[in-house]
């Protein structure tokens, strides 16, 4: 399936300190056949974290806006689930 949406990409502190820089798609964006509210409940202990489809490695994470470095890039694209 394939869906026109917005990929954002940014870079964040992880907790261990390391920086990681991620493109994703948030989840009010995807289809709805993707979204299981238990899997994504079990992602959102932390404050400041969203959970996140990433583009790259194609599973939730999380992203941690409080730790952002720099700009959040946003670009309109066609992804294929």
């Amino acid at each position: 399936m394939s869906k026109n949406v917005t990929i954002y990409t940014g870079t964040f502190t992880k907790i261990n300190g390391e920086k990681r820089t991620m493109s994703f798609i948030r989840k009010g964006d995807l289809p709805s056949s993707m979204v299981n509210e238990n899997t994504i409940k079990n992602l959102e202990d932390r404050t400041g974290s969203e959970v996140v489809f990433d583009t790259e490695n194609r599973q939730f994470r999380q992203f941690n806006w409080n730790t952002v470095q720099g700009d959040v890039t946003e670009t309109s694209s066609t992804f294929t689930f």
